[in-house]
C-alpha cells in the first residue's frame, strides 16, 4: 500500500499502515492455539491412562501423572458448556462446517433439568459418532458460553469460524468445571473404544461403568459427579431407564 502512494500522501499511508499492523497483530494473537488460557495437549492428561485416546483438559490430576501424549492434528476437540436449563439455548449442539474437528456442547444441568441432560448426552453421542473412527483422540474442554456465543455468531454471518475458542477464558470455578466435564468422560469412554482395558458397549454393567467412574475420580477426587448425573449416564449407556 505504501509503495503505491505519493510523497505527499506517505504520513497519512504510515498511520493507516500503523492502525492496520495493530489490528493484524491482534487478530493473529487470537488464532494462537497454544494460548495459555485455551486447551493443548500440553495441559490434557490421559484418561483412564496416558495411552487412552480420551484427554481432559481439567487441571492436573492430585496424583503425578504423565501428560497426554496425543496427536490432536485430525482429533475432535468438544467444549462443554453448564447451562441450567435446555431451553434458555437454542441448541444442544453446536457445530460450523469450516471446524469439523470441533464441537461445542450446551449441557443443562441434571438437577435442575434432569431429562434434557438425560437428552442431551445422547445427543452428543450421535454427533460424536461419525466424528471419530479407530485412531481418533477426543479432548474434552470446559467451556463457557461465551464459546456458544462465537460459534452461533460465525454461523449468523456466515464466516469460518475463527479458532478464537482457545483464547478464551475458562470457567472461574475450576471444580464445578470438572464435576461437569467426568460424566462425560465416563459416557464418551464407555460408549467407544478410547480405552483398551474398557469393556464394550455391549458388554457394560453398572459395575463395569462404576469401575471407569472410580479411576477417574481418583485422578480427581474433589469432582464426584452427582447422582442425577451419575444416573443418566448410566441410563444412556445401558439403553433403559434406571
Amino acid at each position: 500500500m505504501l509503495l503505491n502512494l505519493d510523497r505527499d500522501e506517505l504520513d497519512e499511508g504510515l498511520e493507516t499502515a500503523k492502525t492496520r499492523s495493530t489490528s493484524l497483530e491482534a487478530d493473529l494473537g487470537k488464532l494462537n492455539l497454544e494460548s495459555q488460557t485455551g486447551p493443548t495437549v500440553e495441559q490434557a492428561f490421559g484418561v483412564p491412562g496416558p495411552t487412552s485416546r480420551l484427554g481432559l483438559d481439567i487441571g492436573p490430576p492430585i496424583s503425578p501423572a504423565q501428560v497426554w501424549s496425543a496427536d490432536m492434528s485430525t482429533g475432535l476437540t468438544i467444549y462443554i458448556v453448564g447451562v441450567p436449563k435446555a431451553q434458555a439455548f437454542s441448541d444442544i449442539i453446536y457445530t460450523h462446517s469450516s471446524l469439523p474437528r470441533l464441537i461445542v456442547f450446551a449441557l443443562p444441568s441434571p438437577k435442575i433439568d434432569s431429562w434434557a441432560y438425560k437428552d442431551a448426552l445422547t445427543k452428543l453421542l450421535t454427533a460424536v459418532r461419525p466424528r471419530i473412527d479407530q485412531s481418533t483422540n477426543i479432548l474434552l474442554v470446559a467451556g463457557t458460553t461465551e464459546h456458544i456465543d462465537l460459534i452461533t455468531k460465525s454461523q449468523e454471518k456466515d464466516d469460518s469460524l475463527p479458532r478464537t475458542s482457545a483464547s478464551l477464558p475458562a470457567p472461574v470455578d475450576v471444580v464445578g468445571s470438572r464435576k461437569l466435564v467426568i460424566p462425560v468422560a465416563l459416557l464418551l469412554l464407555c460408549a467407544f473404544p478410547l480405552e483398551e482395558s474398557i469393556a464394550a458397549e455391549e458388554d457394560l454393567t453398572k459395575g463395569s461403568i462404576s469401575n471407569v467412574l472410580l479411576s477417574l475420580v481418583a485422578l480427581w477426587p474433589d469432582s464426584n459427579p452427582p447422582r442425577a448425573a451419575l444416573k443418566r449416564v448410566n441410563e444412556v449407556l445401558l439403553g433403559r431407564d434406571q
